[in-house]
């Protein structure tokens, strides 16, 4: 089941949520979702804005069901470059994540 065209937030209990730092402010989700569906089930993928200009603060968050997935895009991801920038790939240090570094 898609979480993308559902109203209010997605069920993130038991999800593994990756941070990816300098991405472009013109990078969308269906940019990063391609890159990342290749190596698991993306449940979510959100990108922060600005709350004055609606611009892009530069990074995002991808979810995944499974640990291993997230881990396996993170070996394949952190460090690539993605419209002329390098990006870093990590969990994210917060929820259920924490437990599992």
């Amino acid at each position: 089941m898609s979480h993308f065209g559902r109203a209010g937030p997605p069920d993130i209990r038991d999800t593994y949520s990756l941070l990816v730092l300098n991405i472009t402010f013109r990078t969308t989700a269906d940019d990063l979702y391609p890159l990342f569906d290749r190596y698991g089930k993306v449940v979510d993928i959100f990108i922060p804005r600005d709350r004055r200009s609606g611009e892009s603060r530069g990074f995002a968050f991808v979810r995944y069901k499974h640990v291993d997935e997230a881990q396996k895009a993170i070996d394949r991801l952190d460090g690539m470059t993605i419209d002329g920038r390098q990006i870093a790939v990590q969990f994210a240090k917060y929820g259920r994540n924490d437990e599992k570094m």
